[in-house]
């Protein structure tokens, strides 16, 4: 059974999604909330992501650019951050700022369209692939030959086999 977001279900859930579209650090919604770190980082990938995004494509490109222009400037100074660690030495601080930067791109390709969402599909379960199978299965009653081996194949597909 698939994890329950305890953000989408907090009674300030729109206070916590507005901060983190401003990039308020995580630990400052934590306690402010009582949420955990954690949390806010799967909401934020897993279903604000895909809200930011629905609402790009509602409000036009001109609103949009603004959005992945401002997400563009908060790369460049982190990467200006992360050169800055570097110079120092400071390995604690490179890699503080290096997560950020990751979860900065990832968000980017994401509002981009550029990284798949993550998931699973069970496709056995589809009731569109189930009406398929179906169609196919009887369409081949009169060659029961057939009918076994294309059973065979999409058995071994979905088993990952073939």
């Amino acid at each position: 059974m698939p994890r329950r977001c305890t953000i989408c279900s907090h009674p300030a859930k729109e206070n916590i999604d507005s901060s983190l579209v401003r990039r308020v650090p995580y630990r400052n919604i934590s306690q402010r909330f009582g949420v955990s770190e954690t949390a806010l980082s799967r909401h934020l990938n897993d279903h604000l992501a895909g809200y930011v995004q629905k609402a790009l494509n509602e409000y036009g490109v001109d609103k949009g650019i603004k959005v992945l222009d401002k997400l563009t400037s908060i790369l460049a100074r982190l990467d200006g951050f992360l050169d800055e660690a570097e110079s120092k030495r400071d390995a604690r601080e490179f890699v503080i700022v290096a997560a950020e930067l990751r979860k900065e791109l990832e968000l980017l390709a994401k509002l981009q369209g550029e990284l798949a969402q993550e998931g699973t599909i069970n496709l056995h379960l589809n009731a569109e692939w189930i009406q398929v199978r179906t169609a196919i299965i009887r369409a081949l009653e009169p060659h029961p030959e057939a009918q076994e081996s294309v059973l065979r194949a999409i058995e071994g597909a979905s088993n990952g086999s073939l």
